[in-house]
């Protein structure tokens, strides 16, 4: 894992609303930031954001939704959250999300770091990526 940073350049402070996107769709967008061993997903979902497939992977993954209404299917089950209500996916556990409202919804998702999101970051000049 890249862990290396440069000192001088902490700490470091972004607006994740000013972030370039790293992911993007119909009804979807994200940003993501890292730190030395974790990583935040910024995702606005909307409405019009067709449902996906649940998917999996080997880690836990935090999420806190900051804004709007968003149900989850965690295996299989279907969860709402609203505004400030947070819920843990651990490793391996089949998941998806929508937002649920005529509004979009913003979550935030807490995840390790993770090497295939790194060229996401390449805008926080503190790591050497």
């Amino acid at each position: 894992m890249v862990r290396k940073y440069e000192p001088s350049e902490i700490p470091s402070v972004y607006n994740l609303r000013d972030a370039p996107v790293a992911k993007e769709g119909k009804g979807f967008e994200q940003v993501v930031f890292r730190g030395i061993d974790q990583m935040v997903g910024m995702t606005t979902i909307g409405p019009d954001r067709e449902d996906k497939p649940q998917h999996s992977h080997p880690w836990e993954q935090m999420n806190v939704v900051m804004d709007g209404e968003v149900d989850f299917l965690v295996d299989g089950e279907r969860i709402s959250l609203s505004k400030h209500d947070a819920l843990e996916i651990p490793p391996d556990v089949p998941h998806a999300s929508r937002a649920v409202s005529d509004e979009p919804a913003t979550l935030l998702a807490f995840w390790p770091l993770r090497e295939d999101r790194l060229d996401a970051t390449e805008y926080q000049t503190e790591f050497d990526v």
